[in-house]
C-alpha cells in the first residue's frame, strides 16, 4: 500500500537564534508532504513533529528541518520523498519567513 499525506501543523516552540528566543516560546507553522511505499499514519507524524521540536529547541529552522527528515526516515524505512517548510510566522509583521528542505530516497 503507497501512502502519499500533507500536513499542515500549528504549534509553539523555542526556536531561534536570538536572546528572546531562547525564552519565549513562537508559533510555527510545519507544511510536510510525503511518499512512502508503506502507510504513514498522519496523526503519530503531527505528534512525532511537535514533540521533537518541543524537545531539542533548535536554534535554526534549518537544522531543525535536516534533523526532522533524517528522524522521520529512521522510523518510515520505505520513505520515498519528503518536503517539510517551516515557517515563524511572527518574527516580521508583513512577511512570512522560513525554510524548506526536499530529499527524495
Amino acid at each position: 500500500m503507497q501512502s502519499h499525506i500533507k500536513i499542515n501543523l500549528e504549534f509553539k516552540c523555542i526556536i531561534g537564534l536570538l536572546d528572546y528566543e531562547r525564552i519565549q516560546e513562537q508559533k510555527v507553522l510545519i507544511e510536510l508532504e510525503a511518499k512512502s511505499k508503506n502507510f504513514l499514519d498522519y496523526a503519530k507524524l503531527c505528534e512525532k513533529i511537535e514533540i521533537i521540536y518541543k524537545k531539542k529547541k533548535f536554534k535554526t529552522i534549518e537544522k531543525s528541518l535536516k534533523y526532522l527528515c533524517k528522524s522521520i526516515k529512521k522510523y518510515h524505512k520505505k520513505l520515498k520523498f519528503i518536503s517539510i517548510t517551516c515557517y515563524k510566522p511572527d518574527v516580521i509583521k508583513n512577511a512570512l519567513v522560513g525554510a524548506s528542505i526536499v530529499k527524495k530516497y
